[in-house]
């Protein structure tokens, strides 16, 4: 049996972490959420009306993947119209 030092388990730094932006749901019209999820992300808006779905039904829906740079641009939009999120 090996043992792993914990210099192999460190993270490259040139890596970008990888983030997601979750969408809680709220007590927002389903319309407003679909038009401004679809304003913030250019989804379509079939995507859009997916995403509002899993939120209203199992309470958070993931919205994007991605870097850190591009979630936070997204979530000003959605926070234009005080949509509840968080970037995991």
């Amino acid at each position: 049996m090996t043992t792993r030092t914990s210099e192999e388990y460190e993270l490259d730094q040139d890596v970008p972490v990888k983030r997601k932006l979750v969408l809680y749901n709220s007590r927002h019209f389903w319309d407003d959420v679909v038009t401004q999820l679809h304003k913030a992300t250019g989804f379509d808006l079939v995507h859009c009306e997916q995403i509002a779905m899993i939120a209203h039904t199992t309470g958070k829906a993931v919205v994007k993947s991605g870097d850190c740079d591009e979630l936070i641009k997204i979530d000003s939009v959605l926070k234009e119209i005080s949509l509840v999120t968080e970037i995991q």
